[in-house]
């Protein structure tokens, strides 16, 4: 899948339902602002608790929040750095972002669909990707995406982000994304394709530990923890990796 492919699967999804894109829950426009952005305040908030032991990022001057999308982190992530950085593949969801968080100072929210981050070596004190590599199909831009946050990650900052390390087989078939791109490929609109056919255009995929631990080697990256975050039955199996460097 092309990044300009992955693109338009977020545009789309940026203008029939944002909000449940970025939680996976109140589909169909079940939430309002207020309430969305109390989770990320919410996952912001168990995060730092969770990294508080390791005495990283050892400043709290600028954070990275990799595929942002609307900005359900942001305000949680700027309360505790001096900047937030947000960046996503979807102009629709960062003019959303931008909208939501009008006020909010020392924010920026940054459209990139390229695989190389418009952001200076060694810049960032954290960067945080959650929930948003499943959706690259493409291993080894996945594994790009990867050695870059490391690349702008200070020396002592803290890299966190998600993973599917593996999707049982019978969840690899996705017929509802693969009916929605079949029909998107014919002019279909996404709303009705969304509203009224329940198709949703945004794939998952596995990017099994064994390539992230030899991209971490091969970055110059440390690996302080590697989180299972899901029980064995479960038919995605869920990793969170702390890295530094």
């Amino acid at each position: 899948m092309s990044l300009q492919t992955n693109k338009r699967q977020w545009e789309d999804l940026g203008q029939v339902d944002p909000f449940w894109g970025m939680t996976g829950t109140n589909r169909f426009g079940g939430w309002d602002v207020e309430a969305f952005l109390q989770t990320g305040e919410e996952q912001v908030a168990q995060v730092m608790q969770q990294i508080e032991h390791w005495d990283r990022p050892s400043h709290w001057s600028t954070v990275l929040d990799f595929g942002c999308g609307v900005g359900r982190l942001a305000a949680a992530f700027r309360r505790r750095f001096e900047h937030y950085v947000g960046l996503d593949i979807s102009e629709s969801l960062i003019v959303k972002a931008r909208q939501i968080h009008a006020t909010l100072t020392c924010a920026d929210f940054i459209v990139s669909a390229s695989d190389t981050l418009p952001i200076a070596s060694n810049s960032c004190d954290m960067v945080y990707c959650w929930g948003v590599l499943q959706h690259v199909r493409n291993r080894a831009r996945a594994l790009r995406y990867i050695a870059e946050f490391v690349r702008v990650m200070k020396p002592d900052g803290l890299l966190i982000f998600s993973t599917l390390d593996t999707i049982k087989p019978l969840y690899r078939l996705q017929p509802r994304r693969r009916a929605y791109a079949l029909l998107r490929t014919v002019g279909v609109p996404p709303a009705i394709l969304y509203h009224r056919l329940k198709l949703y255009p945004h794939e998952v995929h596995a990017l099994p530990e064994t390539y992230v631990l030899e991209r971490m080697q091969d970055s110059g990256a440390r690996i302080l923890h590697v989180q299972k975050d899901s029980p064995p039955s479960a038919p995605h199996q869920w990793q969170t990796y702390y890295v530094t460097k």
